[in-house]
């Protein structure tokens, strides 16, 4: 058996999202974002853990994401935002599920395939005020709103765009965003469509307060404890739900002058007790922690020496009393007084808190603790 383990605390997030209900307003319904395994953290579990806690509605990034949701269980709407290709426009309607819109042609499908089943299925309209990833452009609005009003079997129910920048409190980009938004929305509320769902505002626009005023929020990073980008003070009443722990599987002491790990990067300074911890690449333990990072053992930090390998890592235990083999290693989590952040291991490596916990989290098994179905996946 393993000894690694990822545990996710359910009932932080559960935390989060009434935290995240507190910021928003009461009148404001909260669209969480579960796509890419909840973040890595587990798509049903924590889509179960929200729709107890009375989510508005999920956000997935694709159909089988939403089908997976249903066949669950799961009865609350399901924006599946990257939209859907022309094959998976029956399942759309058979499964009750919404679809972000963007191309004609698919919401000419989805129309044609919701009729001949006495349907109406509920779309939300993609804009893009900026991202240049997916959407309408904000300036083709109009035209592509006026294309969908004769269609029948869908309702123009929600419209809604992505920030680029919100993670940056004060950068004019965000400001632009809203403000190309709102002339969208504008649209819409004249021709009397995509008024029920208006969403823009991100994790990063919930901390800095922006777009709140339109009835709805879209949530991700914040759900499962971690702020958008390091440096936010806001979100220190949001819990981390993610822990990773492994334990030691062998501790050596070597002499001065003793290289470590693949292509000898690190060599020992003196003599130093080394312990193998089997946790690599593999588990989503990135190679750029390699003589970058620390864990936590016995309540303390000790740093990892040598190259990270696929399935081992080496951390120099030189100056903790009597480690051995069991001991608990903590990599991402609190360990007595000290806790270890994605946030730290992304600012270390180059990278940000959501790749860290779904490299880590879709990488090993998952224990969920906090709901009275805590269980293993």
């Amino acid at each position: 058996m393993t000894a690694n383990e990822v545990i996710v605390d359910l009932g932080a997030i559960r935390h989060n999202f009434f935290e995240i209900k507190r910021r928003a307003g009461r009148e404001t319904r909260i669209l969480c974002v579960v796509k890419s395994e909840a973040y890595g953290h587990g798509l049903l579990p924590v889509a179960k853990t929200l729709e107890s806690a009375g989510v508005d509605s999920l956000g997935v990034f694709e159909l089988d994401e939403a089908l997976n949701l249903r066949k669950a269980g799961c009865k609350v709407p399901i924006l599946i935002m990257m939209g859907i290709m022309p094959e998976e426009v029956s399942a759309v309607v058979e499964n009750n599920l919404t679809a972000a819109i963007f191309q004609k042609d698919i919401a000419d499908k989805l129309s044609a395939a919701a009729l001949s089943r006495g349907a109406v299925v509920p779309v939300h309209v993609k804009v893009d005020t900026g991202m240049t990833r997916l959407g309408v452009p904000a300036e083709w609005v109009a035209d592509f709103l006026q294309s969908l009003l004769p269609l029948k079997g869908i309702r123009l129910e929600g419209i809604f765009s992505h920030l680029a920048v919100a993670d940056e409190p004060d950068h004019p980009f965000t400001g632009r965003q809203i403000r190309t938004f709102l002339q969208a929305v504008e649209e819409s509320r004249r021709l009397g469509v995509c008024t029920d769902a208006v969403h823009i505002a991100n994790s990063g626009a919930l901390l800095g307060k922006r777009g709140l005023d339109l009835g709805m929020v879209r949530p991700g990073i914040l759900l499962y404890g971690s702020p958008p980008a390091e440096g936010w003070a806001a979100a220190a009443s949001f819990k981390p739900a993610m822990t990773f722990k492994s334990r030691i599987i062998q501790v050596r002491t070597v002499p001065a002058g003793t290289s470590i790990s693949y292509g000898r990067a690190y060599t020992t300074g003196s003599r130093s007790t080394i312990a193998a911890i089997p946790v690599g690449y593999d588990d989503g333990y990135s190679r750029m922690i390699s003589n970058n990072g620390e864990v936590l053992v016995r309540g303390k930090r000790v740093p990892v020496v040598g190259r990270v390998c696929m399935n081992l890592t080496m951390a120099d235990v030189s100056l903790l009393e009597a480690v051995s083999v069991g001991d608990e290693v903590v990599l991402l989590g609190t360990q007595g007084k000290e806790r270890i952040t994605a946030e730290e291991i992304a600012k270390r490596i180059g990278t940000i808190s959501y790749e860290i916990y779904c490299s880590i989290g879709k990488s090993n098994l998952r224990t969920y603790i906090g709901s009275q179905d805590a269980a293993r996946e």
